[in-house]
């Protein structure tokens, strides 16, 4: 949101940190003064907000998120004023250490005071729930609060004489009790400039260490680019055609003064096509459903299939009829790939979803049971190649914009238009009693699920065998923009080829004679049916892609390792794993028996009995116990946001079943385990009950591991601290003798979750390094890195306390960051077995 190309220099030039006294707003006839910007509620929780587990390019997004709103928002930008926004981070060498900063700056809009105060305010949003890529607030804040203490944010509106600036300090907030943020009055050079800039200082050490790594810039640049590729698509790289409605389009995107490029998608040309039953099926399949426009509150979200006078949700008359509409594309990669395919949903331009597969499995209506059904057959274990890009505005995000609400509504129905109720295998269907797949997933399945080589599938061969790896090469090369790889030519003919030499002929050479190449996109052979307007907002037809002129050749195969028993396969997986004691234990299942469950977390990819890649299997011991291991990296966890213990209990029962050849349903199963593991219950009440059992296992791990150095531990406890723990133990065991207490560690077991963060602070060398906590600390050389650590747990702790103390009613984003803190606590700890 920052001026044009007039605003470089005020952008980025040093700003005063001495506070102008006051700023004068104009109110009508009369004037207010305002010191600072009241952003309430509590310091703590904004302080708190950056252990919520974000990446660097997340926290980035988020902020990326509301200038491309803006450029979105804006119907009467000058079309001479290009659209940009421009990340900084820091560069080794070039700022001393605790000197760096992180800036994000645009030239959009920008923000009057009033606006300006709303939006920094902690969970407030000037955007409505529906038609925005990111929200201020809540969003902004974590995002800050995970790369620094200390952000200042400049805005300006063009004609504007000053730059409102206000400074954002977590620290000195907690430090004076209260939530509010000075903010000054700047002149500005140039009267047109306009924009924003969000600039983080004094970086977290963690932040500081990953940004150290010289390779973190065109990593977050490679992640921006498919996160916001359809939006930074270009005239230049996808020509919009006559008709096109979106708006925004070509947005201009810079790390470091480093263009960052969309990542495109390689795919076959729209008018490939291979024969399935008497039928030609395209390697594209366009999409494009109308829904019935619905009532959207603007407030919580909720849809009104009628118009009511105020959300039946949240009694907000602030309601607007929006359209609902499922449009996008889905198609054949020119190449297979193991974990590079799936397909990708957006929101408002934004990819939400990357690479999804979860829409090649189906489950079972009645049982639960889930089938994964792409890849299957014939040549699974090189990957899959069905893509997409599937537009989804109408349907809410996850608050950390990493998955869809999967139970809405909105969700479900598009998932049945895109691939089905039923099986995508018809004799499955057939027997489950579906008809016949006729989604546009359903189609692409059927025809192009097998990966032979040759034109009859589409797949580059030599003669012989498929040239897989070099179709990945070629596709590597198209994403660097060669031109030769920019259309499918190489692909098509290296399959063309293959059938030629399998016929006994000799191959004619590319683009010779005999060729059965189709005519190029425009001519007047070019598929029909497809509207101008759906053809620019999926990008299709349009000869969009990279690649590079190295004509390898496959390599020579290398020879397969001995096959890993199961015994030494599951030893692997046990070696470094952690084990979930809120998952292990007896479970009992009525007609199923009683059975020993012991759940790991391991950090070994997993493979299910068939050999696939699974986020997680089981094996069964001696005596029918069972152990149940999970991948928390595997992506379904990593980049879809889902629950690595909710697979560990579908994994149980499956278990379960299979133990006692049941047909007992997988999903009932599944709610009987989940009733007997209490902590994954989500109230007031059952986090409270969890807060404590985890502090009553960290204060356990003390009094083990220092119950000789206890009148040094008493010692380093600040005097609230002692108070408020003996007046525990005299109402907990009146007859302790607590002076002796103090000397032989028993008062451990009193002390509050701020005194267990004091003693980590005060001797990290007793309750780090595996001993109390997992988390490092010896091993770190850096004095400041040492000092994360340590913070990183103190600072949990005291969220967990503040949470015990406080009785009062909380509200479900209060309940989610408890649950939140709570995991990451649990992560945490150190078993009790390898301390």
């Amino acid at each position: 949101m920052v001026g044009g190309h007039r605003q470089t220099a005020g952008l980025m030039r040093s700003v005063s940190r001495t506070e102008v006294g006051g700023v004068w707003v104009s109110l009508g006839a009369s004037e207010a003064y305002a010191e600072s910007l009241d952003l309430t509620p509590s310091p703590r929780l904004l302080e708190v907000l950056g252990d919520i587990p974000y990446k660097p390019w997340q926290c980035l997004a988020e902020l990326i998120d509301n200038a491309f709103d803006d450029f979105l928002s804006d119907e009467a930008r000058d079309p001479t004023d290009p659209p940009y926004v421009r990340v900084t981070l820091p560069k080794p060498g070039t700022a001393p250490e605790g000197d760096e900063i992180v800036c994000v700056a645009d030239n959009g809009r920008g923000m009057g005071l009033e606006a300006f105060q709303l939006a920094l305010r902690a969970g407030f949003s000037r955007n409505s729930r529906y038609g925005s890529l990111g929200l201020f607030g809540m969003g902004f804040n974590i995002a800050t609060a995970n790369l620094g203490s200390v952000t200042e944010v400049r805005t300006t509106r063009s004609g504007d004489r000053d730059w409102l600036v206000a400074e954002i300090n977590f620290l000195e907030m907690q430090q004076h009790g209260e939530f509010k943020a000075p903010l000054r009055r700047e002149p500005k050079d140039d009267p047109t400039m306009h924009g924003t800039e969000i600039t983080v200082r004094h970086l977290r050490p963690d932040t500081r260490t990953a940004l150290r790594r010289p390779q973190l810039p065109s990593t977050i640049r490679e992640q921006l680019g498919k996160v916001y590729s359809y939006l930074l698509r270009g005239k230049d790289v996808l020509p919009e055609l006559p008709g096109a409605e979106l708006k925004g389009r070509g947005f201009r995107l810079y790390v470091n003064n480093t263009l960052v490029r969309p990542r495109l998608p390689c795919v076959w040309d729209a008018q490939r096509s291979v024969a399935y039953r008497g039928s030609d099926v395209r390697a594209i399949q366009p999409i494009d459903h109308q829904l019935t426009s619905a009532w959207a509150c603007q407030d919580c979200g909720h849809w009104h299939r009628v118009s009511p006078e105020t959300c039946v949700e949240c009694g907000s008359a602030n309601l607007e009829l929006r359209e609902r509409r499922i449009v996008g594309w889905v198609g054949i990669q020119r190449y297979l790939h193991t974990s590079d395919f799936g397909i990708d949903f957006l929101r408002n331009g934004r990819k939400i979803l990357i690479s999804d597969r979860s829409l090649f499995e189906w489950e079972h209506p009645d049982t639960g049971e889930t089938l994964t059904e792409y890849p299957i057959e014939l040549g699974a274990t090189v990957g899959g190649r069905i893509v997409g890009e599937i537009h989804l505005d109408h349907v809410p995000v996850t608050y950390q914009k990493n998955d869809f609400k999967r139970d809405s509504r909105d969700w479900i129905t598009a998932v049945h238009l895109i691939r089905g109720e039923g099986p995508l295998q018809p004799n499955k269907a057939k027997a489950y009693g579906y008809a016949p797949n006729d989604t546009p997933v359903g189609h692409l399945f059927n025809a192009f699920r097998r990966n032979d080589p040759g034109l009859k599938h589409l797949v580059p061969g030599d003669g012989t065998n498929p040239l897989h790896e070099l179709a990945r090469e070629w596709a590597g090369s198209f994403r660097k923009g060669l031109a030769e790889f920019l259309t499918d030519e190489k692909w098509y003919e290296a399959a063309r080829q293959h059938d030629e030499i399998k016929r006994g002929r000799r191959p004619a050479p590319q683009g010779g004679g005999g060729s059965t190449v189709p005519p190029p996109r425009g001519s007047a052979h070019a598929a029909q049916g497809q509207s101008d307007d759906l053809l620019s907002r999926t990008g299709l037809g349009l000869g969009n892609a990279a690649g590079s002129t190295t004509n390898s050749s496959p390599g020579a195969t290398t020879p397969q390792p001995q096959p890993e028993t199961e015994e030494q396969r599951f030893a692997r997986y046990r070696a470094g794993a952690r084990r979930l004691t809120d998952l292990s234990g007896a479970v009992s299942v009525a007609t199923l028996g009683r059975r020993m469950v012991t759940v790991y977390a391991t950090p070994e990819p997993l493979l299910d009995h068939s050999g696939r890649p699974t986020p997680c299997v089981s094996h069964t011991l001696r005596g029918n116990a069972i152990e149940v291991f999970v991948h928390g990296d595997h992506p379904v966890f990593r980049e879809f946001g889902r629950d690595p213990r909710d697979y560990a209990i579908i994994e149980i029962a499956e278990a379960l079943r299979a133990l006692a050849s049941t047909d007992d349903s997988a999903a009932r199963v599944a709610a009987e385990v989940t009733l007997q593991f209490p902590d994954q219950r989500f109230t007031d009440a059952a986090l409270r009950e969890r807060a404590s059992a985890l502090l009553g296992r960290v204060r356990e791990g003390i009094q083990r591991v220092g119950a000789h150095r206890a009148a040094s531990l008493w010692a380093s406890l600040p005097t609230a601290e002692k108070q408020a723990a003996e007046k525990h133990a005299a109402g907990a065991d009146p007859r302790l003798v607590w002076p002796v207490a103090t000397e032989n560690g028993d008062f451990i077991a009193h002390i509050t979750a701020e005194g267990v963060a004091a003693i980590v602070r005060a001797h990290p060398e007793l309750v780090m390094d595996g001993a109390v906590f997992s988390t490092t600390w010896s091993t770190w050389n850096d004095p400041d890195a040492r000092d994360a650590q340590v913070e990183r747990i103190g600072r949990l702790l005291e969220v967990a306390g503040s949470f015990l103390s406080n009785i009062s009613g909380k509200t479900r984003l209060d309940l989610a960051m408890m649950r939140m803190t709570l995991d990451v606590i649990e992560e945490e700890i150190a078993d009790e077995e390898s301390a």
